[in-house]
């Protein structure tokens, strides 16, 4: 294909400009719809000139607008406290309640903008807000609707013409009753303090009242170039200009949608050139979009940030142009900016389009600084919560002094420390002091904020450039906004303000930001979004985010006013934004020669994982040439995971040795756990992590509650109550007695385990810890139950530590050698003569089990591990006490219909541990201890992890094996 540059619509905008005005073209007004625009128009006016010419005037059509009046344009803070305070009137007027700030803002937005949009098309909105059901009612009104609008407004009305309304109804029509007195005096209310609303603005100047009109004097001619949809106020004012040889209009259309009826991208061109009668200085262009020469390339992306990835591929073997209109990637999707910046070299893009503020490392120490801010503001105590506190300390902008950090760290952590005051974190540092500070005023708040962003600027050396701009814009828009509310607090009239609204709108502003990209505009690969594209023409088009939902987009902004009363009232729907979508999609199309569409193909929460449906309009309307690309598959390497293999050597075999018995050494001998046992038996490694590295498992943090807690506080509880009977004879009636001491002795075990000072102000019980407590409760209820029914026995001991460490004989490498066996008993009682050794478990564990091999079965899911270590303790035990015919006996407190003593599935055999297989089973166990334990001490078996996944789920190391 040949150079298209003076095909491009604002090249040809440049050239007739210069035809038209020539050397009076400083005297000429051009308005475009965004900035980016007048850049591109200014290179072409000097590369076709020739020579240095006079730039003509530019606006933005806000701007031009803006020259219409002397008011000022209200701030969206002022519009919303105006707005609430008419509201509050209005309500006081019907007896009613005043609504606070916070409660009426999310109401404030809609209401704004459908002022806004009533302004924008010229409606009334005393007929707009009217409640009418009847048809013969609807004639009389809207003499001048024709019967299809006639019919949308009875459709609506028709729902509410019942006797009875519900009480969503009921609201609606008491909301809707004000909106017109509302209307009148908002606007009032503002005209008063010299303020307008952008949309009033434009109203009154179609209006011809309390505006300039005049304006339009100051410049020889006014040129609008670019505008595909427009409000009823433009039609208006840009006719009535037009029409008095004040301006003339530059569209930018093709054949192929323009002359299309049905086709929705040509669709406000038409109605501005056909129905509105504006005249467009150009011809409609020739179809240049249906031309088979044309290449698309449609690639579905395995994901979001795929789309962004992709570009090296698209990208590759692509050489290099400065010419800013020759290639351009459009970001249908703008959140899609990051990808794109990680996967194409920064030096070769030009970004136009700004940083997004909220998803960078400053606006993270924002949000943060906001969400302890609004805890203190909604707290009874001066103090936070541990959690905001961890963040806080380990937040890189921060710089908390290491020491401090690892203090306040090791609280959390070891002393399970929940709340903390004030007072005491203020005094680790200005930020901190910035920080914990409660809340005084909306100015000091604000204020309070700047100054910790200005400090951490000043504080952290490495901060990079992009961080610094964010900053620096960041403390602008929150002096513009302190102003604001300072600006406010004059106002006798403005109702109180509570810190959660301030804080909710500090963050809204700032969530708005963005920091422009340094770099110069008119040079290397343009990177944009589709706004940013209007009037704009490259050879190459790359577009990421062409799914079905984005472009177009299915959502609506929020309205009080039904779609029925939009249409009735020429007001936005829905097909207005496809139409104007499809215009920004289908104009791109003009002069690009090859195109590549790029969408998300996989189907989520945010994701259609479809294509935009101009895409298959496109294969259905033209003859251009489609590729497509089903998949893009990124280069994955697999890593195939390696067994982890320890050999017994070095340091490794010196640690492992301590566990044999050394006279000389007796008290610094470690000791085989049953625990450590279990451990060994599922996997050899966890036994390596645990007992020999001495990798310790990861605390709860203070408002976390694992099993390992919970169990903790059941087995304290029950130690507590049976403490006092050590010896004595219990019954039934002595339980039922004792009983009503549980709900003490839950809460003294719960602040025993979770580390709880009952007497510190901060240290109040969360709900969690209640539910907890209660549990607890219940399963020692459950426990006390059966206990009642086995009554009469006799407590002999209870979690006697270390009491329980005898010699066990074993065979290393050929040689006798011994090693310390250790059992923490949770109970050990007598019962009808019977020594009982009672393990109390909260989990999933059962009596039940398959038979005695598959308890020692690395690979098997059959193994139970409370049968072993229930087991072990009775073997310690009876080694220790020099005692035989030792029962065991597992509490599993959820559910004790299978008895206390472990038997076998198989009902067949109906094997139930306790006398003769009792004692067979405890000589297997014996017989398979040693041979474990050989097995652990021999120098020729390495510590390997297992090969049963299944065990791995809940194992503390796991992300250790990467498992």
């Amino acid at each position: 294909m040949k150079d298209n540059t003076s095909d491009k619509f604002l090249h040809r905008v440049a050239t007739d400009l210069l035809d038209r005005f020539g050397n009076d073209l400083q005297h000429v007004a051009i308005v475009f719809n965004n900035k980016r625009p007048q850049l591109f128009l200014k290179k072409y006016l000097a590369e076709i000139s020739g020579k240095p010419i006079w730039s003509p005037h530019f606006f933005t059509i806000q701007q031009f607008f803006a020259e219409s009046s002397s008011l000022v344009c209200a701030s969206q803070l002022k519009q919303f406290f105006v707005l609430l305070s008419e509201y509050n009137t209005l309500l006081a007027e019907e007896g009613k309640e005043p609504v606070s700030a916070d409660v009426f803002y999310p109401l404030a937005e809609i209401i704004v903008s459908d002022f806004s949009q009533i302004d924008y098309y010229m409606a009334d909105p005393d007929k707009v807000f009217n409640l009418i059901g009847n048809i013969a009612e609807l004639e009389q009104q809207f003499p001048n609707f024709d019967k299809e609008q006639l019919e949308f407004m009875e459709s609506f009305w028709a729902s509410f013409s019942q006797v009875k309304q519900s009480s969503i109804q009921e609201k609606f029509i008491e909301m809707w009753h004000r909106m017109p007195r509302l209307y009148i005096n908002f606007h009032k209310r503002l005209a008063e303090q010299n303020l307008i609303s952008s949309a009033r603005m434009y109203r009154n100047l179609a209006e011809a009242r309390d505006s300039n009109s005049d304006f339009l004097k100051n410049y020889k001619h006014v040129v609008f170039a670019g505008f595909n949809a427009l409000s009823k106020a433009e039609e208006i004012l840009f006719k009535s200009w037009q029409d008095q040889g004040l301006c003339s209009f530059y569209f930018d259309a093709d054949e192929h949608y323009f002359a299309d009826p049905i086709q929705e991208a040509g669709h406000f061109i038409r109605r501005n050139i056909k129905t509105v009668g504006l005249e467009n200085q150009f011809k409609i262009q020739e179809n240049r979009i249906d031309i088979p020469e044309k290449q698309f390339t449609i690639i579905q992306a395995l994901g979001k940030v795929a789309q962004g990835k992709i570009l090296n591929q698209v990208l590759q073997g692509n050489e290099d142009k400065n010419e800013p209109d020759s290639k351009a990637i459009i970001l249908a999707d703008e959140s899609l900016l990051l990808p794109v910046l990680q996967t194409v070299d920064d030096e070769s893009l030009n970004v136009t389009m700004g940083y997004p503020f909220e998803q960078s490392a400053v606006f993270g120490l924002c949000d943060l600084w906001l969400s302890i801010q609004e805890e203190i503001a909604t707290a009874d105590q001066a103090s936070i919560a541990y959690s905001h506190v961890l963040t806080y300390i380990f937040n890189p902008l921060v710089g908390i002094e290491e020491q401090t950090r690892n203090r306040i760290h090791s609280e959390i952590i070891d002393e399970k420390k929940a709340r903390f005051s004030l007072l005491e974190l203020r005094s680790s540092g200005k930020i901190s002091e910035l920080t914990f500070s409660p809340f005084e005023s909306p100015v000091q708040v604000i204020r309070n904020l700047g100054s910790l962003l200005l400090f951490v600027s000043e504080q952290i050396a490495d901060l990079r450039k992009l961080e610094s701009l964010l900053i620096a814009e960041a403390v602008k828009t929150l002096n513009v906004l302190s102003d604001s509310f300072e600006d406010l607090a004059q106002n006798s009239s403005m109702p109180e303000i509570n810190a959660r609204f301030v804080l909710k709108m500090i963050r809204r502003a700032l969530a708005g930001l963005s920091v422009p990209f340094d770099g110069e505009p008119l040079l290397g690969l343009q990177v944009m979004g589709l706004l940013e594209s209007r009037c704009l023409d490259f050879d190459e088009l790359i577009v990421l985010g062409m799914n079905e939902g984005v472009l177009p987009k299915i959502s609506i902004t929020p309205s009080f006013i039904p779609d029925n009363v939009r249409r009735a009232f020429g007001l936005p729907v829905l097909e207005n934004q496809n139409s104007i979508f499809a215009y920004f999609f289908y104009r791109l199309l003009h002069c690009a020669k090859k195109i590549t569409l790029v969408y998300n193909g996989i189907t989520d929460e945010k994701s259609t994982g479809e294509e935009s449906r101009f895409i298959k309009q496109l294969e259905f309307e033209t003859s251009c040439k489609f590729l497509h690309v089903l998949q893009q598959n990124q280069p994955v390497e697999i890593a195939f995971q390696q067994e982890i293999i320890i050999e017994k050597n070095g340091q490794v075999l010196e640690r492992l040795q301590k566990y044999l018995h050394r006279n000389a050494l007796e008290k610094y001998d470690k000791k085989i756990s049953a625990s450590g046992f279990t451990d060994y038996i599922s996997c050899p490694l966890k036994f390596f992590y645990g007992k020999i590295a001495g990798l310790k498992e990861p605390n709860d943090l203070p408002d976390q509650i694992g099993p390992h807690a919970v169990g903790n506080m059941l087995h304290a509880v029950m130690e507590h109550f049976y403490r006092d009977s050590i010896g004595k004879e219990v019954n039934a009636a002595y339980i039922r007695q004792r009983e009503k001491l549980l709900p003490a002795m839950c809460q003294h075990a719960m602040a025993t385990i979770l580390k709880l000072d009952p007497k510190s102000e901060l240290q109040q019980q969360s709900a969690l810890q209640q539910i907890i407590s209660k549990v607890i409760e219940q399963y020692a209820l459950k426990i006390l139950e059966h206990d009642a029914s086995i009554a009469p026995f006799v407590i002999k001991e209870l979690e006697e530590k270390d009491a329980y460490t005898p010699l066990f004989t074993i065979e290393v490498n050929g040689k006798e050698e011994h090693v310390r066996l250790m059992g923490i008993i949770d109970r050990v009682d007598t019962q009808e003569g019977k020594i009982r050794i009672v393990d109390y478990k909260t989990g999933k564990d059962q009596v039940k089990f398959k038979d005695f091999d598959s308890l020692f079965i690395e690979e098997g899911k059959d193994q139970n591990k409370a049968l072993l270590q229930t087991i072990f303790y009775t073997i310690v035990y009876e080694k220790a006490k020099n005692v035989e015919q030792v029962e065991p006996h597992l509490y599993t407190v959820k559910d004790f219909s299978d008895g206390t003593l472990f038997l076998k599935k198989n009902k067949v055999d109906n094997l139930v541990l306790r006398d003769e297989n009792l004692a067979d089973f405890k000589d297997q166990f014996e017989i398979k201890l040693k041979e474990k334990l050989n097995e652990l001490f021999d120098t020729s078996i390495p510590f390997r992890q297992t090969s049963n996944v299944d065990a791995c789920k809940y194992c503390n190391f796991k992300g250790i094996c990467q498992r």
